[in-house]
């Protein structure tokens, strides 16, 4: 077993990461979440119990596993808290479980207002609208409230008077609607955080100590590589950097990037909110994808745009990640489809371009075709019960690829789960 693990989306998020890190936590010592804030919608079903988590990493479930947040996380203590009541009104006691680092920014109900009334004007790019991206401006701008910042009163109400300034010069000048009271924000943000300093401490140095003692950390990312700030289809991305490299600086401890990278990938392809998507399919069969795959976002809802895999994208997010292996999610949600295709190329105007053109929206996708299976998957417990086509689509993702798929999830359970 290696010290530590990554675990990645390759796609634009909703790849069934929760389920992967679920599985693999009871080998590990610890979980650390590295970055983004309550916009991640983690599904896991336990005992046929569904949870969606968001903040709290997916190890959880796992006795004997400490569960940690980094400082590259946004973190809203009210979501926070509303997850740590539903964990322990099923019996899941938090309190010296899990660990939230001191050094994460804040989100306030502020913040989710502001993203709100952005979203709702016709420049609308498909957030949660929970405010996560307004929260990392303020981090990147210098201003936000960390959380060791409510341990001084006196740079709390400075910092915090200020804030509540910046943006009701926004409510007032830009979006016409009602001034933030800046006593009822101190007061609500005084009040969560109460009920929840008990689980702040210095993340950093209990995950090295956890390292230096021969313990083995999982590192779980949010979102997906094509949502990275930097790297992803920009502007329709997330707030954070969702890379493998990034882990590092979300958890502050940098041997931490000296491990394997997994990376979870769906059999298809699915995007929440706008920005472009090459392999969307705008017909039935997308349509069928959607209904199999119960595509609605764990986080908002939302119905999710559904297409074919895109190999193009998913080999550039194994290069970006330096992915040791893949997982490949949702297999069986292709189980009745006659014709299954994979994106191998775009093209544009009659040539080929690559995922990271600026020409991207106008991609026209050149699949490959393969016969589908036609069968059910749910009793295939080993690689070698699966159906003679799906291990040749899966095999051809392997070499178009590069990596190795080790893992294939075959049903929405825990032990729907196929080791290679």
């Amino acid at each position: 077993m290696k010290k530590s693990l990554i675990l990645v989306g390759t796609q634009w998020g909703d790849e069934g990461k929760g389920k992967i890190v679920d599985h693999f936590s009871k080998k590990f010592n610890a979980v650390c979440r590295f970055q983004g804030g309550h916009n991640a919608g983690h599904t896991i079903y336990k005992e046929e119990e569904k949870f969606v988590l968001h903040l709290i990493p997916s190890g959880v479930f796992c006795e004997n596993v400490s569960c940690f947040i980094g400082q590259g996380v946004i973190l809203s203590i009210d979501s926070l808290l509303e997850e740590i009541k539903q964990l322990e009104e099923k019996g899941i006691e938090l309190e010296g479980k899990l660990r939230i680092s001191r050094y994460c920014s804040l989100l306030l109900p502020l913040h989710a207002k502001i993203d709100q009334l952005r979203e709702d004007n016709k420049n609308s790019i498909g957030t949660t609208r929970r405010g996560i991206g307004p929260a990392y401006e303020d981090k990147t701008a210098r201003r936000s409230i960390k959380a060791f910042d409510l341990e001084d009163s006196d740079l709390l109400e400075s910092k915090l008077s200020s804030l509540v300034e910046y943006y009701n010069f926004q409510i007032k000048n830009i979006h016409n609607s009602e001034p933030f009271s800046y006593d009822e924000v101190y007061r609500q943000l005084i009040d969560s955080y109460h009920k929840a300093a008990k689980y702040f401490g210095d993340v950093t140095d209990t995950l090295e100590d956890i390292y230096e003692k021969g313990g083995n950390i999982l590192y779980e990312g949010a979102q997906g590589t094509l949502l990275d700030v930097d790297y992803g289809t920009y502007p329709y991305v997330t707030s954070s950097n969702t890379l493998a490299t990034s882990v590092g600086v979300g958890s502050g401890f940098p041997k931490s990037i000296y491990s394997d990278v997994l990376g979870i990938a769906k059999a298809y392809t699915t995007r929440v909110g706008a920005g472009p998507f090459p392999t969307e399919l705008f017909c039935e069969v997308g349509q069928n994808i959607a209904k199999q795959g119960n595509e609605f976002g764990a986080t908002t809802g939302r119905p999710r745009r559904c297409g074919w895999l895109d190999l193009v994208a998913l080999k550039y997010s194994a290069k970006l990640n330096n992915l040791t292996e893949l997982c490949i999610t949702k297999l069986d949600v292709l189980d009745s489809f006659k014709e299954i295709k994979a994106c191998i190329n775009y093209e544009v105007d009659g040539k080929t371009t690559s995922f990271k053109s600026r020409l991207l929206h106008k991609a026209k996708p050149i699949y490959k075709s393969f016969e589908g299976w036609d069968c059910s998957l749910e009793k295939c417990k080993n690689y070698a019960d699966l159906p003679k086509n799906a291990k040749e689509f899966l095999e051809y993702i392997e070499s178009y690829v590069g990596v190795k798929i080790g893992l294939i999830s075959n049903g929405p359970n825990r032990e729907d789960l196929i080791h290679r």
